[in-house]
């Protein structure tokens, strides 16, 4: 099917809408006068909808909350959100962040981003109003895996690149590999199903995401590892990670093991418009893939450039406390140079990105800086 127009084609839906992603691309397409229903696995929790709610005096645009449990999609859980929909965002994932949910499973993982992807696309189907979707994947459908495979030192990835290359069998499975290899069979998925319906699916793949958080509740991932640095943590930290080895054992998708990797930043924000001229874009078409990376080697930081990124923007800060920063493989390198080229993406300087991570935790109470 073509692209959505604008706002004037009815509501868009975005799953996933409390999210660190999610709540951008709420933000960001409500700024732009749309009206979206913004739906979370659970609507009694303030914690994760009243500031949701507050974007409706952002903008132009209106936020409606609609509750669906992703683990539930393929019981038709996402219909009634999706019902009248002129586009959807499929942000939602099973990232085992929140323990409100539970520690979860790498099955659980699996199935969250495959059975709620199906689950979801059955109810765009359903509603009859859909024209466009826009799934939000993950870099690690690009290059997850390549440690078990082929050697992917200094090798610049892009959108013709998928997770699994090369892998041994043994480590691209749903036990060590959930969440990358989920994102890879989804948006295969996805594409044969646009196929077969007529309407579009379009992904991107976002890196290491950074930028403002919205709600206490978005202090996890990479974000996390950023507040944790500025607090004086050593490199270290409870998931197993350290400022190099963003992932860690955070996700399952890196389980296997690695043994560091080149920050791959991007702004939170540059993902929210991102995702909304996606749906707009007259070039993108079913099976359209944009990675949502740095914009240039800038955004590419090895675990010691990234910490002194950071005391330079907080010279009064003692990032990463007395902890040495270990030596950052050359590798991996994918930047958004697509979604700038068709999209007409305007993306963020990285130190801003840096800046609004470590100011927003502040603000929200998350962190304290670890004064000198």
């Amino acid at each position: 099917m073509p692209r959505i127009t604008g706002p004037s084609e009815g509501p868009v839906a975005v799953t996933g809408a409390a999210g660190y992603i999610g709540a951008h691309v709420v933000k960001n397409l409500v700024e732009a006068g749309y009206a979206v229903r913004a739906s979370v696995r659970d609507a009694s929790r303030k914690d994760k909808t009243e500031f949701l709610l507050a974007m409706n005096a952002s903008g132009a645009g209106s936020v409606e909350i609609f509750e669906a449990d992703l683990l539930q999609a393929t019981s038709g859980a996402y219909d009634e959100v999706c019902a009248g929909c002129s586009a959807v965002f499929h942000v939602a994932a099973d990232l085992r962040t929140d323990p409100a949910y539970g520690a979860g499973s790498a099955q659980r993982t699996y199935d969250a981003i495959m059975d709620g992807t199906k689950g979801v696309l059955e109810s765009c189907r359903k509603a009859g109003s859909v024209k466009r979707v826009m799934y939000t994947s993950s870099c690690a459908a690009v290059w997850g895996g390549w440690q078990g495979g082929a050697d992917p030192s200094g090798h610049e990835f892009t959108e013709e690149d998928w997770g699994g290359h090369g892998t041994d069998e043994r480590l691209w499975n749903v036990e060590k590999a959930s969440y990358s290899k989920g994102k890879v069979d989804a948006e295969k998925y996805g594409y044969a199903w646009g196929e077969e319906t007529g309407i579009d699916v379009v992904s991107n793949m976002p890196a290491h995401v950074l930028g403002p958080v919205l709600s206490k509740t978005q202090n996890n991932v990479w974000q996390q590892k950023i507040g944790r640095a500025l607090s004086g943590h050593s490199g270290q930290d409870p998931s197993g990670g350290w400022i190099g080895l963003a992932f860690g054992q955070t996700i399952a998708a890196l389980e296997g093991g690695a043994p560091g990797f080149l920050w791959n930043v991007i702004d939170v924000r540059d993902i929210g418009q991102a995702q909304r001229l996606m749906a707009t874009s007259n070039v993108a078409t079913n099976g359209s893939r944009y990675i949502l990376g740095a914009t240039d080697e800038s955004g590419e930081l090895t675990a010691q450039q990234m910490r002194a990124a950071l005391s330079e923007l907080y010279p009064n800060v003692a990032v990463c406390g007395d902890w040495q920063t270990p030596d950052t493989p050359d590798f991996w390198h994918g930047k958004c140079a697509k979604a700038i080229r068709e999209l007409g993406l305007k993306t963020y300087p990285v130190l801003d990105t840096l800046r609004a991570t470590g100011d927003s935790l502040v603000e929200f109470g998350v962190i304290e800086f670890a004064k000198k």
